[in-house]
């Protein structure tokens, strides 16, 4: 079979499409078929060397897939031969062949597609662990979404109005913002053009905003805390930029304010993320939640797949399709 795999950290030039043996699925595990793999910014910082973790070269880049089961290990059920699903692991998915855990394969409808299916999980899993289980927002509250056209921006705006909660969100374009507006955003703020602390405070009418999903870092991340009003909630969940920030103590416990750092992994262990990804994908099948594809490529076009997602200039996912 073809996979991408890396055997250094480096740029886009380190990934390298090569054929290897297909993995076979061992105890409790079951491989699929690959319709379609989701890139995120998690695999850029992956391949740069920059990811948390340790990594064993060659290295198959790729969190989340989506496609059709073909084969299963002891201990799982066969009936699960040829079943649609969306599937995660903590590596391997940039391949025609993907092997995981039974229950790290969820069921899909057969009307939902499957690069839609594969941009699903690790987006909306994030941004459902900051509003939804960690931050708790409520009807009414404000929260500030940022990057509205990022992956973990499109749902983040989606699941706030799910929530019942207004929405305020960062773009750089004036395209950006209205994708953030057709998903449900109450108001925009185009940082490029002007502070998106003092929009904050106009459009809130001096309230302040009680929750932001910050993906960031940096600068970004410090200035989001300066919108917050008392006890606002801080959900880091990302460090784009790649950059350290400051905080003030004092700050946080004058306003009474908390931050929140993000990691999914103890989440599936825990069990609460497969059930909210069922939940999940159902709100997507029906229409609730929209999943934007800005490009697909071929999984022989990776390398250009990261190169065209580090330019930020997508809107939507971008999937590779074997």
């Amino acid at each position: 079979m073809h996979a991408v795999r890396i055997h250094q950290f480096g740029d886009e030039s380190a990934l390298r499409c090569e054929e290897m043996p297909e993995p076979q699925p061992g105890l409790g595990q079951v491989r699929v078929a690959v319709q379609a793999a989701s890139i995120n910014r998690g695999d850029l910082a992956r391949r740069a060397g920059t990811y948390p973790g340790e990594a064993t070269f060659p290295l198959t880049l790729g969190f989340e897939v989506a496609g059709e089961i073909d084969a299963v290990g002891e201990g799982v059920d066969k009936r699960r031969i040829g079943q649609r699903v969306v599937a995660l692991g903590a590596s391997g998915g940039y391949a025609e062949r993907f092997v995981t855990l039974d229950a790290a394969a969820i069921p899909i409808p057969h009307h939902l597609e499957y690069s839609v299916a594969a941009a699903i999980p690790v987006v909306f899993l994030t941004a459902w662990y900051g509003l939804v289980t960690t931050a708790k927002v409520q009807p009414q509250e404000w929260v500030l979404v940022h990057a509205a056209a990022s992956g973990v921006g499109m749902a983040g705006i989606q699941i706030a109005k799910h929530c019942g909660a207004r929405v305020l969100t960062t773009a750089s374009s004036a395209a950006k913002l209205e994708f953030g507006s057709r998903l449900g955003a109450d108001a925009g703020v185009n940082y490029a053009e002007q502070d998106f602390v003092e929009a904050a405070w106009r459009i809130t009418d001096g309230a302040g905003v009680d929750v932001v999903l910050e993906s960031i870092g940096g600068e970004v991340f410090e200035e989001s805390l300066d919108v917050l009003r008392s006890n606002g909630r801080l959900l880091c969940v990302g460090n784009t930029l790649a950059k350290t920030a400051n905080v003030d103590p004092t700050a946080l416990i004058r306003n009474s304010i908390s931050i929140h750092g993000l990691y999914l992994v103890p989440w599936f262990t825990e069990g609460g993320a497969w059930r909210a990804l069922q939940e999940i994908i159902q709100l997507a099948s029906n229409g609730t939640f929209r999943v934007a594809i800005d490009r697909r490529f071929p999984l022989s076009e990776a390398a250009a797949a990261h190169r065209y997602l580090a330019q930020r200039q997508c809107i939507g996912k971008v999937v590779l399709e074997p």
